[in-house]
């Protein structure tokens, strides 16, 4: 019974402190598909909360989200992918759909565009170097952001699209609220490439519960978004915890002498090691894709 107990106690402890110990990310990742046309096109709540929608998008394929804006209200949207397929050469459309809009550019024929709607492309060229995140960590490439105020009332979609640049008119320059974006009119030729993407859209960095406790497995899947394997991922905490299981074994009469509580604490111990070691592993490998960031502090106050 004290040994039922004892095991009990530990791993509770284990998976509070685990929460605990998990950074709050900039934007609330989310996971999912769907959204293949305009009609199924993924439905964001709350446009304004911050959070980032990861998917993949095939061959010829485009992803359509959808919100709910006020007139006057900020519209907030980014577009990042992976490092490795940006240079590739992956580098998705991020297309803005509102009501009362004209039509800037050529669009791709397979866009559907609401009557009274009207569509733009935002420019997507890759920049001269990826993003270095902090609190993940990660890295990314950050193709378009736009941050304007809504002119008219409605349902906005957000659509993100492989475009084949043949020819690029550009247009003017709209400045409106913390950014600026530059609108670039693009001529399809056709959509051939695949990859992961993710579509950032809000500004106000809220957390509900659920959203947190499922931290842990969110990261381990932009970790796979970014083209990491499972093993490569769990690697530093799995050598962490075998190194300290092995000590523990050496020394397992000392051990038997613990209390529940004291055992608890070294097994906590052991994934704070461990999680710091991931964290540590993670930052090196965006740090290597990336150059230097200020952020760089934020994940060694996370590991420290």
């Amino acid at each position: 019974m004290r040994q039922g107990t004892f095991w009990c106690s530990g791993i509770f402890l284990l998976a509070v402190i685990y929460l605990l110990s998990t950074p709050v990310f900039a934007h609330v990742p989310v996971f999912g598909e769907g959204g293949k046309n305009l009609e199924t096109a993924i439905r964001i709540e709350d446009p304004s909360k911050s959070r980032v929608l990861y998917g993949q998008l095939a061959p010829g394929d485009l992803r359509y989200y959808s919100f709910k804006m006020e007139k006057g209200e900020r519209v907030v949207l980014g577009l990042i992918i992976p490092v490795e397929q940006g240079n590739e050469g992956f580098t998705p459309n991020l297309i803005l759909i509102e009501p009362g809009l004209a039509e800037e550019g050529k669009l791709p024929e397979t866009l559907e565009v609401p009557q009274g709607y009207g569509a733009k492309v935002l420019s997507s060229s890759l920049p001269e170097s990826p993003i270095y995140e902090g609190f993940t960590p990660s890295a990314f490439y950050s193709l378009a952001q736009i941050d304007i105020k809504a002119p008219e009332s409605g349902i906005y979609y957000a659509v993100i699209g492989e475009i084949q640049e043949v020819s690029a008119i550009e247009g003017k320059h709209a400045i409106e609220g913390e950014r600026s974006i530059k609108e670039i009119g693009v001529q399809e030729k056709g959509i051939s490439r695949e990859g992961n993407y993710g579509i950032i859209i809000g500004y106000k960095e809220t957390f509900t519960l659920k959203e947190w406790i499922f931290i842990p497995l969110n990261q381990i899947k932009i970790y796979r978004w970014e083209g990491q394997s499972l093993l490569l991922i769990i690697t530093p905490l799995a050598l962490t915890l075998i190194a300290g299981f092995l000590v523990i074994f050496l020394k397992r009469e000392t051990v038997a002498e613990f209390n529940p509580a004291r055992l608890s604490g070294v097994l906590a111990g052991l994934f704070f090691l461990g999680t710091g070691a991931s964290y540590t592993f993670q930052m090196l490998i965006s740090l290597g894709k990336s150059y230097y960031s200020s952020e760089v502090f934020i994940t060694l106050i996370l590991i420290l």
